[in-house]
Parts: C-alpha cells; sequence; structure tokens
C-alpha cells in the first residue's frame, strides 16, 4: 500500500501531497471554464458591454495559476505542494473570482458565489487557522464588492433583467453543487482512505517494535546460554570418556548428545540471524534448490520428520535469503508439532505471487498449540516487510495449511529485512 496520497488537514506536515495537487488543478480548470461560460452568458443574454481587455488578462492569470499547479502536481510528486502555497493559491483563486465580478456588476453578480470553492477546498485541505485565514479574505472581498465595482450596462428592461438574475442564481447553485459533490468529495474520500492507511501504518509499526522487543530478547538468551552450553558440552565429553566401556550409561549420554547437538543448531542459526543486519542476500538460485538445501537445515532439528514437495515448474530463481529461510522454518515447525510423519510442502505460483503451502494433518485450526502465535508473528512480519502475506486456515483434507505468499517482482530486487 503507497502511503503518499493525502495528509489529513490536522497532520503536523506542511506539504499536500500528489493527489491533493491534482484535484485543485482540476478544480482550477473547471473553475476557469466556470467564468468564461459566465462571461459568455452575460454578454448574449443580457447584450451587455464588458471590459474584455481586463477580464481576458484576468482570466489569463488563472490559467497561469492553473498551469503552475499543474506543474507542480507533476513534478512534486515526493514532498507536494507546501500548504502555505496551497493557500495562497486559494488566495489567488478568491482575488481573480473577486476581479471578474468586480468588472460584471459586483455583488449583484449572481456568479459572486463562485468565491465559496476556494473557502471550501481550504477547509478540506488546510488547517484550521489557514481557512479560517482564508474565510477572512474572502469575506473582506465580498465586503469590498458591496461597494467598489462596475456596473454593467444592459440593453433589458429591469424585469427582464431581474428574470435573469434569478435564473443566473440558480445556475451558479447548480455549478457550486456540482464542484462540491465532485471535486471536494473526491478529497474527502482521499482522507479517509489517508487516515485508514495511517492507523494500519502504526498498527505496523507498533507490532513492529513489539516483534523488535522479542528479537533482542532471544538474541539475548542466546548469547547468556552460549557459555553454560559449552560447559555442558566439555563435561558431557569427559564423561562419555570416563564411562566409554559402561553399555547402560552410553545410550543416555549419546541421547543427551544429539539433544545437545539441536540445541547449538539453533543457537547457531540465532547468532546468524542476527549477524545477517550486515549482510545481502546471496545469489540467487532455483527453487527446488533453495528448498532442498532448506529442508535440509531443518531436517537436523526434526530428523524422525517427513516432508512430501511438490514443486511445480518453471519457478522463478530466488535470492538466498536467511529471513526467506526462516519463515519457512517456522511454518514447517509449527507443522512438525503435530503432525511430524505427514507434512506436505507446495511450491506454486498464483496471480505473480509466489506460494509456499505448508500443510499437515492435525486436528485443524481450532486445536493449535499454545507455541504457534509468535513464530508466526514474527513470520508475518517479515512477509509484510517483504511485501508479502501469510495466511493460515483449515484444510479440506484436514489439518492446518499455511499460505506466504511473495510478490515475484521483489523475489530478486530485495535486501533482507535486518532483525
Amino acid at each position: 500500500m503507497n502511503l503518499a496520497s493525502i495528509l489529513p488537514p490536522s497532520s503536523a506536515n506542511s506539504a499536500l501531497p500528489l493527489e491533493a495537487g491534482r484535484l485543485l488543478w482540476r478544480v482550477r480548470i473547471a473553475l476557469i471554464l466556470g467564468e468564461i461560460s459566465m462571461l459568455g452568458l452575460t454578454t448574449s443574454l443580457l447584450s451587455a458591454s464588458l471590459p474584455w481587455p481586463q477580464l481576458i488578462a484576468l482570466i489569463g492569470m488563472h490559467a497561469v495559476l492553473g498551469l503552475w499547479a499543474a506543474y507542480a502536481a507533476q513534478h512534486l510528486e515526493r514532498g507536494g505542494v507546501e500548504r502555505v502555497d496551497t493557500l495562497l493559491q486559494l488566495a489567488a483563486d478568491a482575488a481573480i473570482i473577486g476581479g471578474i465580478v468586480y468588472f460584471t456588476g459586483g455583488f449583484a453578480n449572481p456568479f459572486i458565489s463562485l468565491l465559496l470553492v476556494p473557502l471550501i477546498l481550504g477547509a478540506v485541505l488546510l488547517p484550521s487557522r489557514h481557512s479560517w485565514g482564508l474565510a477572512i479574505w474572502v469575506g473582506m472581498i465580498y465586503t469590498i464588492l458591496m461597494s467598489f465595482y462596475q456596473p454593467i450596462e444592459m440593453q433589458v428592461s429591469e424585469a427582464t433583467a431581474m428574470h435573469l438574475h434569478l435564473q443566473g442564481m440558480w445556475l451558479n447553485f447548480l455549478l457550486t453543487v456540482a464542484l462540491v459533490a465532485v471535486f471536494v468529495g473526491a478529497l474527502a474520500a482521499a482522507l479517509r482512505r489517508r487516515d485508514a492507511e495511517l492507523a494500519q501504518a502504526r498498527e505496523q509499526r507498533l507490532r513492529d517494535e513489539q516483534l523488535f522487543a522479542l528479537g533482542l530478547q532471544a538474541a539475548s538468551a542466546a548469547h547468556d546460554l552460549a557459555t553454560p552450553l559449552a560447559s555442558v558440552r566439555l563435561t558431557l565429553d569427559e564423561l562419555q570418556q570416563t564411562f566409554s566401556g559402561d553399555e547402560d550409561l552410553m545410550p543416555p549420554f549419546n541421547l543427551i548428545a544429539d539433544q545437545l547437538t539441536r540445541v547449538e543448531n539453533v543457537l547457531a542459526r540465532l547468532s546468524q540471524a542476527a549477524r545477517s543486519r550486515e549482510c545481502v542476500a546471496g545469489p540467487a538460485l532455483p527453487v527446488q534448490q533453495w528448498l532442498g538445501r532448506t529442508l535440509e537445515h531443518w531436517g537436523l532439528l526434526h530428523p524422525q520428520a517427513r516432508v512430501e514437495m511438490l514443486i511445480a515448474a518453471d519457478l522463478p530463481a530466488i535470492e538466498d535469503d536467511p529471513a526467506l529461510e526462516a519463515i519457512l522454518m517456522t511454518l514447517l515447525n509449527n507443522a512438525a508439532e503435530v503432525s511430524p510423519q505427514h507434512i506436505r510442502l507446495h511450491a506454486h505460483t498464483r496471480h505473480d505471487q509466489l506460494c509456499f503451502e505448508v500443510i499437515d494433518a492435525g486436528s485443524g485450526m481450532g486445536h493449535k498449540p499454545a507455541g504457534w502465535g509468535v513464530g508466526l508473528d514474527l513470520a508475518r512480519a517479515a512477509l509484510e516487510r517483504l511485501g508479502g502475506t501469510l495466511e493460515m486456515a483449515d484444510h479440506a483434507e484436514g489439518g492446518v495449511m499455511a499460505c506466504a505468499t511473495l510478490p515475484l517482482s521483489t523475489l530478486t530486487d530485495h535486501e533482507p529485512p535486518c532483525a
């Protein structure tokens, strides 16, 4: 999800992002077309003589402002248009509209209500202090136009002029309603989307911080266990040498040695994950080769487990990323806890995504072991950082299916997330 669409008016960010700039540009084009239509109707219906040089100059200024806004919307994509600049643009819109109304009858011109358009946009997009400043500016323009304006010389009767004035108010009302419904509605919808994205980003950040703290605790525990584990290994070696001829003691010693080796392998992998913060992913490998190596590493921890692999043909090569290996091993660990002898691993593509499905033969989602939660949260967070997803669901044939998906576009052009 891209987070650079629209910021809420209360945001401390001083920039108005790309989507808002584009909408402002479209509103300005609509205002210019409305101004031209107003002048055309005034000339044709009222047979009025208008100061065209001044009006053309004002419309030209509005067009230049619209071109600058279009340039800003297209070329200031990263930072967007500053909110103070947006305030000045809307104030200029109101001033140009006021200038056109000044030359076309002043406050008696029904199209004076177009002054509400920049005010409404400012109320939606800008902080309250800016929108209040814009409201004062628009109110001053309207007040000035009540006393200072150039009357229109009309070639129609007063009754006809009043009838046309009422029709103009009706037309101006429809135009204002259309502008508000189309453009302000689009801005409000964008703001709601942005609020939802910001809320999701905050939740994601909080979850990442919690998982990061958990990872630090795991790394610290691995470091603290290294010394006593080495002492246990030395003691066990001495006991095996001392009682090498005792047939009753050697089987328990061998069992302890095997379990100790498993613990050492786990700690070694934790240390490797910690060192991966300073490394990049290795060269790309075919999926079948990468899966085979990952299962070989995983099999050292679960020598009694059996995994049935089904790998689709023509799968793309993927980078040798420790994070991806850790994700798959987490899913395999969960499956081994409920059905070590019946685990299926299916690798295939679906809708431009690479999918790894790990299916067990357990009792389903309603009977998950207590240890599943933390590992799955870590795997899900790592996948989300790579643009992927993790879904858990009951399988149609029984058990649980864990489906990890990654966009194909990220498989060969990313660096692994660091713990």
